[in-house]
């Protein structure tokens, strides 16, 4: 997971797989394959950019 100049000063929302257990929070920097995470508890982790899943946000369908 690379972070792209659009995405730079964004809060991207991840899910990350730490110790067996599915952990969320947002990225705060890349370096090569490793992204640092700081978790909704208040850690901060690195971890394998294999582990990270970004989360999008779904957006409503409006009819008119």
């Amino acid at each position: 997971m690379k972070l792209t100049t659009k995405e730079k000063n964004k809060n991207i929302s991840v899910s990350v797989v730490v110790e067996n257990k599915m952990k969320y929070g947002i990225v705060i920097g890349t370096n090569d394959k490793l992204v640092g995470v700081l978790l909704n508890t208040g850690e901060y982790v690195d971890v394998s950019d294999y582990l990270v899943k970004r989360i999008f946000k779904k957006t409503k369908n409006v009819v008119t």
